[in-house]
């Protein structure tokens, strides 16, 4: 099995300019739009190369091989969440994984990170789900805590992600500001 699907969502540190859609990379201006079938094999190898890098303190993410990524990616993403990708130039820079109201993936590739590519990314989600969002990651995944908890994202609990990865992890939930008009 690739990843504990409950309990493990895998942030990879996206970007702190929420406001922020400037050129990653040299490229053009930041899109989101949905995955297309053509994205899979581009797609999945960046989003695995991406968790390597993102998850070395994880044993069971380093474990995967890229076949395992496709094989999760296709019989457990595609089948039950809306996919976006983020691109520029043609070239994809991270994805989103949406499971209204939870976010089930969403990575930022290495060299777009900190480039607005999160922030595209998340304001898809908002989006999409714009009552409420969730989600988990790991405890010790700061950058992406950081980024979650500036926009808006709380605290709902801690806890630790089930076998086999076993990683201290944390659920967050954000939801649109309730306002009261008064007379």
């Amino acid at each position: 099995m690739y990843v504990s699907w409950n309990r493990a969502s895998l942030m990879h540190e996206p970007d702190p300019a929420f406001g922020s859609d400037s050129s990653p990379a040299g490229g053009g201006p930041i899109s989101v739009r949905r995955y297309a079938d053509d994205d899979f094999d581009d797609l999945v190898a960046r989003w695995h190369e991406t968790n390597l890098v993102s998850y070395r303190y994880v044993d069971e993410h380093q474990r995967h091989t890229l076949e395992e990524a496709r094989g999760f990616f296709r019989d457990h993403l595609l089948p039950s969440c809306s996919v976006w990708v983020a691109e520029a130039s043609g070239s994809l820079l991270g994805m989103l994984a949406l499971e209204t109201p939870w976010i089930r993936q969403l990575a930022v590739f290495p060299e777009s990170q900190r480039r607005g590519v999160g922030s595209a990314l998340l304001r898809k989600a908002r989006e999409c789900s714009p009552v409420e969002l969730r989600l988990f990651t790991f405890q010790r995944n700061e950058k992406a805590r950081a980024f979650y908890e500036k926009h808006g994202f709380t605290i709902v609990a801690l806890g630790v992600s089930p076998a086999p990865e076993l990683e201290p992890d944390v659920e967050y939930r954000w939801r649109t500001a309730c306002k009261h008009w008064s007379k």
